[in-house]
């Protein structure tokens, strides 16, 4: 039940409690209802979208198939099994949880789910259908209405859509508990931003020093910290040629091809990304697609 984590008001930052119908602010009086099994934590949204939910039912149809969201979800299980010797004793609580198919996939993995929240409602409907944890529906622009006190917190592909990715991190530092963890995903190489990010609302791509930086100012240890699909770079140049045969059709619906699932090119590319798994275990890819961070606050 949401009653069991820590949440703070929206509005005025004060501690409150969740009860089956809502939770109410004894401090400023505000009310935040429960509805559909969601509890509505929201104030308004402030800034830019930083998702389009028009695509949150194609991400639903085919992240359990498409090879970039099966390679991804591999990668993290690994990271958070070598990287958190204490795992089976921490829940975690996802910020940015899209569609859900990534914290199914964990807690099928065996690690315990504490809850998950998103700014958008379409994306919450397809969660709760597939998670028993407590959903929260939050604003964009306002750091997480949480209180301190996780112990284990994710953020998968969330910070680059994010205005204020700095203060962001400080935010979840300061609600982890002495010794939490964070692990996270960022796609890599600002090089490589075109207009697919501009489309999916990404504000940047992450260099791994500058992840490592951020992470450290935010008052962070860093664990792990290691590119991942590794084979994707070179095959940037091909997509490049694909969109300039393609070059009047729209963006969105280039957008859809790549979010395609197309049997034979998805088992070979599943196959050749499992075969980076070993390298990004062991912490030592130089370069890939994407970045996983795994960090802890000091004990």
């Amino acid at each position: 039940m949401t009653g069991a984590l820590p949440l703070v008001c929206p509005r005025c930052r004060v501690a409150i409690h969740a009860g089956p119908a809502g939770a109410a602010c004894d401090a400023c009086g505000a009310w935040y209802p429960a509805c559909d099994g969601v509890l509505q934590l929201v104030a308004g949204r402030v800034g830019a979208a930083g998702f389009d939910p028009h695509y949150f039912p194609t991400l639903a149809a085919v992240e359990r198939e498409h090879y970039w969201f099966a390679t991804r979800r591999d990668v993290v299980r690994d990271a958070l099994q070598a990287a958190v010797p204490d795992l089976a004793q921490r829940a975690l609580f996802d910020l940015g949880c899209g569609t859900g198919g990534l914290l199914r996939f964990l807690g099928d993995s065996g690690i315990a789910v504490a809850g998950a929240c998103d700014a958008y409602p379409e994306s919450l409907a397809i969660v709760r259908r597939l998670v028993e944890a407590p959903l929260l529906l939050v604003d964009e622009g306002r750091f997480p209405p949480l209180g301190p006190g996780y112990g284990l917190v994710s953020l998968f592909d969330v910070l680059e859509h994010i205005d204020d990715d700095s203060g962001t991190l400080r935010h979840i530092h300061s609600i982890l508990e002495p010794g939490g963890v964070l692990v996270l995903t960022v796609p890599a190489h600002p090089f490589l931003f075109d207009e697919m990010d501009e489309l999916a609302h990404h504000r940047r791509r992450y260099r791994a020093s500058e992840l490592g930086h951020k992470l450290r100012a935010a008052g962070f240890e860093v664990r792990r910290l290691t590119h991942f699909m590794a084979p994707l770079v070179p095959l940037v140049a091909v997509r490049w040629l694909v969109r300039a045969l393609l070059r009047r059709r729209r963006s969105a619906q280039r957008r859809r091809m790549e979010l395609r699932v197309v049997p034979g090119l998805n088992s070979l590319m599943r196959a050749v990304l499992a075969l980076e798994r070993p390298l990004v275990r062991a912490g030592g890819l130089p370069f890939g697609s994407s970045l996983i961070a795994v960090a802890a606050r000091p004990r």
